[in-house]
């Protein structure tokens, strides 16, 4: 190379040439006002550079700015940068001048799009604004930026691009966590065995799951809607009943609970038990939203109204016949039993429900204690999925039965709501509990319900203390479910001998 001293033609002061072997490619330095030529650049379009550097003060602004900024010519090729993007890259903005991204970045798409983009707004010649993403080659770290991009011409007329970039990678990491939330949220409303909605009340916009329309005979255009929608699907006698009752939990305690009939496209009725509860309030205790189910109790009004049926007949005999009314009184008691057992027991699987469980704890003698086991079917979101919800609730019932089959005469089988049951052991040693939640493992694991022949699965906690306790030994039991889960499914989880999983 060759060195070589000349004036600086914008300060008059010495300057210092580097004159390399390629009379294209040179460096110059100016100690007095800065100008400054990286490689490639011809001696005309140095005019380009001390302009943008012509004062300290423009050096100190850039560098101490919040975003990246930097300026680039047609071929990508770095004019100016401040200390930030030199940073990022490991590098010094002095090192930065006359590089490409390529010269720091690995990753060919994103240089590409960045080359690409440059010619676009030059082109264009409008400002624009991106979201592009750069990877250090250095180090691996990727970052994501919101640019604004502006054409300039220089001195000499050649098309230089202005770029002022935004970080936002933490505020992409942000919207990624809410997406992520949103998606649970959904798949745990899919995955619900009752019809679930979640009432905005601020927007006054109603969203469910897919077992509401299921319910309602409805497609899933429904599944999102505004709340005046209701008023076409719920009987005109009840509207009224059904929005006191709603009116009373806003203004109230927050607790909402109705039955009442609603009409399904066919205008066939079904009775529903509607609840729900206001779970956000403003500052000033205005509720904003409230979620709440739906249940088709249909048949326990069938059978209401059976039994009001039954009364009058019995009203209008008793004076006619004094045998009669001896008649319709067993008959009476007879369906006073059925309603009992029907409003105790699920109605997809026909085991207990929790109204059951809560008899069975009300009499249990003080100091009594109690061993349980929590059941939660594996991946049956999957089977809802792939087979459709009459198959998946043929799964259910199956379970069910087969649970019913399997455990002792004094056990209890409980369904708690979507594919979780909980069986309730009669006094019995933990390690005897563990060896009957495994073989309800394998008989749930021996059923043949899936239409491929695909098998069925499912995790098991077990806990026992006493019925005094009974929360805390159900959290036991779901705790030690939930590790079983993460311990791969299809296995036994005892809460005292966690983490040790029984196959």
């Amino acid at each position: 190379m060759n060195l070589e001293k000349q004036r600086c033609p914008y300060c008059g002061e010495q300057l210092l040439c580097i004159q390399r072997s390629d009379p294209a490619e040179y460096f110059i330095h100016c100690n007095g006002c800065g100008a400054c030529g990286p490689r490639g650049l011809s001696k005309e379009n140095l005019t380009i550079l001390p302009r943008l550097l012509e004062e300290n003060l423009l050096r100190t602004v850039i560098d101490e700015s919040p975003d990246i900024v930097f300026v680039k010519n047609r071929r990508g090729e770095f004019l100016l940068c401040n200390q930030l993007l030199a940073r990022f890259y490991d590098s010094t903005p002095e090192q930065m001048l006359g590089k490409t991204d390529a010269d720091f970045n690995d990753d060919q798409s994103q240089v590409l799009f960045v080359q690409k983009n440059i010619q676009e707004v030059i082109s264009a010649g409008r400002v624009q604004v991106v979201e592009e993403t750069s990877t250090n080659k250095a180090t691996g770290e990727v970052r994501h930026f919101q640019s604004i991009k502006k054409p300039l011409n220089g001195p000499d007329g050649s098309d230089l691009v202005l770029v002022i970039a935004r970080d936002i990678t933490e505020l992409k990491l942000a919207y990624q966590i809410i997406e992520e939330k949103e998606k649970r949220y959904s798949y745990a409303m899919d995955a619900a065995g009752e019809g679930i909605w979640d009432w905005d009340i601020e927007h006054n916009v109603v969203r469910h799951n897919m077992k509401w329309c299921q319910l309602l005979q409805l497609d899933d255009t429904l599944l999102t809607h505004d709340m005046a929608v209701l008023g076409k699907l719920i009987h005109a006698d009840d509207i009224a009943s059904m929005m006191s009752a709603l009116n009373t939990a806003l203004e109230g305690d927050g607790y909402y609970s109705s039955e009442h009939r609603m009409v399904r496209p066919d205008d066939s009725e079904i009775w529903v038990h509607d609840r729900g509860r206001v779970v956000e309030q403003n500052a000033e205790g205005k509720p904003l939203r409230m979620v709440g189910s739906i249940n088709d109790i249909t048949s326990r009004k069938m059978f209401e109204r059976r039994l009001a049926e039954t009364n009058r007949r019995i009203e209008r005999s008793k004076e006619q016949l004094e045998g009669q009314v001896v008649e319709r009184t067993a008959a009476l008691a007879r369906l006073n039993q059925e309603l009992e057992a029907l409003a105790k027991r699920d109605t997809l699987t026909g085991v207990g429900n929790r109204l059951r469980l809560d008899d069975w704890l009300v009499a249990q003698p003080e100091g009594n204690a109690c061993v349980l086991v929590m059941l939660d079917v594996d991946h049956f979101k999957n089977v809802n999925d792939r087979y459709g919800h009459k198959v998946g609730d043929e799964v259910l019932q199956s379970i069910a039965q087969s649970l019913e089959r399997s455990v002792r005469r004094d056990d209890l089988v409980i369904r708690l709501g979507g594919e979780e049951f909980l069986i309730v052991l009669s006094p019995i040693d933990i390690n005897q509990a563990v060896l009957i939640a495994g073989n309800l493992r394998l008989k749930v694991s021996g059923l043949n319900v899936l239409p491929d022949g695909s098998k069925v699965t499912a995790s098991l906690g077990v806990a026992e203390g006493l019925c005094s306790e009974f929360d805390r030994v159900l959290a036991g039991a779901d705790n030690a479910m939930y590790m079983a889960k993460r311990a791969g499914r299809n296995r036994v989880m005892s809460a005292p001998q966690a983490p040790e999983a029984i196959s």
